[in-house]
């Protein structure tokens, strides 16, 4: 009997996810960027987010900010080129809000893609993106 694989972390189906383990979501013309319930799972109590200012050009690939907790530093990339138009001032002020809520009030940038059409070339799908965390939880 096969059984369907366990998903310890939350993946929602209303956005777009890269293998960053970052999501976005298109609000109108606007994408927000934040990270995935597995990326502040595995990070620990995140105590630190460094964020870009409103007008910053993002490169897709490049990093835009970053993120650090007790155990691990890390980058934040933009996953499409573009310009972000706001930053989470909540985050930066509790970047616990991360660990307390990554899908909600944890956002972390919102921007607007050069392409949108390109934007999401590149992008996972829920069920992509859980396909590779099933393949993580093998490992």
């Amino acid at each position: 009997m096969a059984t369907e694989p366990i998903h310890r972390w939350k993946v929602l189906a209303d956005r777009l996810y890269d293998a960053r383990h970052q999501w976005v979501q298109k609000d109108d013309v606007l994408w927000t960027m934040g990270i995935t319930d597995y990326t502040q799972d595995t990070a620990g109590d995140i105590l630190y987010v460094s964020l870009p200012e409103p007008g910053t050009v993002l490169e897709q690939g490049q990093p835009f900010g970053s993120l650090e907790s007790g155990k691990w530093v890390g980058q934040l990339y933009a996953p499409f080129d573009g310009v972000v138009i706001a930053a989470n001032d909540l985050v930066r002020d509790n970047p616990q809000l991360l660990n307390q809520d990554p899908y909600g009030r944890g956002w972390l940038i919102k921007a607007r893609a050069q392409n949108n059409d390109e934007a999401v070339k590149q992008l996972l799908t829920d069920t992509e993106y859980m396909q590779l965390l099933d393949e993580l939880d093998e490992r």
